[in-house]
């Protein structure tokens, strides 16, 4: 059977580097999907050569017929995933949106749609696929200023639902005004990452059983809007999430994996360097 990878949010600068050294490395066939078809097949005409087994599909995590039209491409030739790259992320550049819109905009992306994304699409991994969450420096445990808040979101025990009302928590703290007082700090990028780490968590103790390894990774402290032009930077934050996705030991799994390929502690300090496991 044919290794089949799929690569989510090919059109950042971030996921274009990770999706042009897949197609160099890898010994199968790439699905890859971004939001705006006019990019896709601009970045499919880029890529497609003849020892590399490209495909384009669109899709946007954040409405489900999207997600599900991408199920059944894959499910209609009968095949599974074998490894999945999601590199998924809101970037606000709108103007005149409020901060209570923001927060909704980005949470729907980062936390809401990996939800959705992964009821519809894991179902259809193979046992022992692959599973690589882009998360960022912003998603430890720390940067949620409540010690409290901190504790539920990193209970073993807690469910989805569970993360989902706690997430609805702080839209609510955010519409009243009171995020900072209550201790969620100020960042909505902040709470979305540690969300979408909670996730991969919850991913990872669900899918354990049958065999899928599933991590999250901070690929460095990169910005989406920097020019292509600059693409050493996200050549170097593509490596860790190649490493996970071809080369790290199956023992590293549930973990959030930093740029230097070291696991951390989720809970360990952010304005720290990390540097060591």
């Amino acid at each position: 059977m044919t290794n089949v990878a799929l690569v989510v949010g090919a059109s950042s600068n971030l996921g274009y580097q990770v999706l042009k050294k897949l197609t160099e490395v890898y010994n199968g066939k790439i699905y890859f999907t971004t939001e705006d078809e006019e990019t896709g097949f601009g970045i499919l005409k880029a890529f497609k050569r003849d020892a590399c087994d490209l495909h384009y599909v669109p899709m946007d995590i954040t409405f489900t017929n999207s997600i599900i039209k991408l199920r059944h491409h894959i499910q209609d030739l009968d095949e599974r995933i074998s490894l999945l790259i999601n590199n998924t992320d809101y970037v606000h550049t709108k103007k005149n949106m409020s901060h209570a819109e923001q927060v909704r905009k980005t949470l729907s992306v980062n936390f809401y749609g990996y939800i959705n994304f992964g009821k519809l699409i894991y179902p259809i991994l193979e046992d022992n696929a692959r599973v690589i969450n882009v998360s960022g420096p912003a998603g430890l445990l720390k940067t949620i200023e409540n010690e409290q808040i901190r504790n539920r979101i990193s209970d073993p025990t807690l469910n989805e639902d569970e993360l989902v009302s706690l997430l609805q928590e702080y839209e609510e703290a955010v519409r009243k005004g009171v995020e900072k007082t209550l201790g969620w700090g100020v960042s909505v990028n902040a709470v979305s990452k540690v969300a979408l780490n909670a996730v991969t968590f919850l991913q990872h103790r669900e899918w354990a059983g049958n065999g899928v390894v599933i991590n999250c990774v901070n690929p460095g402290n990169l910005s989406s809007r920097e020019d292509r032009r600059t693409s050493k930077v996200f050549e170097e934050g593509a490596k860790a999430i190649l490493y996970l996705a071809l080369e790290a030991p199956l023992s590293i799994k549930g973990n959030f994996v930093w740029s230097n390929y070291s696991v951390v502690e989720w809970n360990c300090d952010p304005y720290v360097e990390v540097t060591t496991v």
